[in-house]
């Protein structure tokens, strides 16, 4: 029964901790034109915000990189770009509160009474988002942004982090440019 009972409070924990998903959400200028934009680099980017390693950039890069080709965007480095594309983390501390009741009980009716009592828990983690903001190179201003909020929460090892920072990018992406 005690067994049952932990296991039934840490369950949310674990599937909060362990899963890989996230949550995207994305918002972008009205007015801006996204037809002419055809070029892009890279704004100078916030490394080192959140705890990222020189191994995370690379792999957001790559997948930055990758899925804006895919959509027929073309890299410049040597002449002025369209837009400019950045990208960094940001790493929260959370908590999670579980509560496990325990106790037993006598008696028939109308005569019955028992004896409870709860503890409870605190369960500090880190929750990682992905944010990518593309700017207009020629007004300097965003004109979109999109994050995977939990996308880097609970990597416990590079395979994992190189299975889920490409699939978190192309789901940011995917709504850049608007229609």
């Amino acid at each position: 029964m005690r067994l049952f009972n932990l296991a039934t409070a840490l369950l949310p924990l674990a599937l909060l901790v362990g899963c890989s998903s996230y949550n995207v959400t994305y918002d972008y200028d009205v007015t801006a034109s996204y037809a002419k934009y055809k070029t892009f680099d890279y704004y100078t980017s916030k490394k080192g915000t959140g705890g990222t390693t020189s191994l995370m950039d690379k792999r957001v890069r790559a997948a930055v990189e990758w899925e804006l080709q895919a959509k027929g965007f073309a890299m410049e480095t040597k002449a002025d770009p369209d837009f400019l594309v950045t990208y960094y983390p940001i790493v929260t501390d959370r908590k999670v509160r579980t509560n496990v009741r325990t106790g037993w009980g006598w008696g028939y009716r109308p005569f019955y009474g028992g004896v409870s009592t709860t503890t409870s828990r605190v369960r500090h983690y880190k929750e990682g988002t992905i944010v990518i903001e593309i700017v207009d190179f020629k007004s300097n201003q965003m004109i979109w942004q999109g994050a995977a909020a939990g996308a880097l929460t609970g990597l416990s090892n590079p395979e994992d982090a190189d299975e889920v920072v490409p699939k978190a990018v192309r789901d940011i992406l995917v709504k850049f440019p608007p229609k």
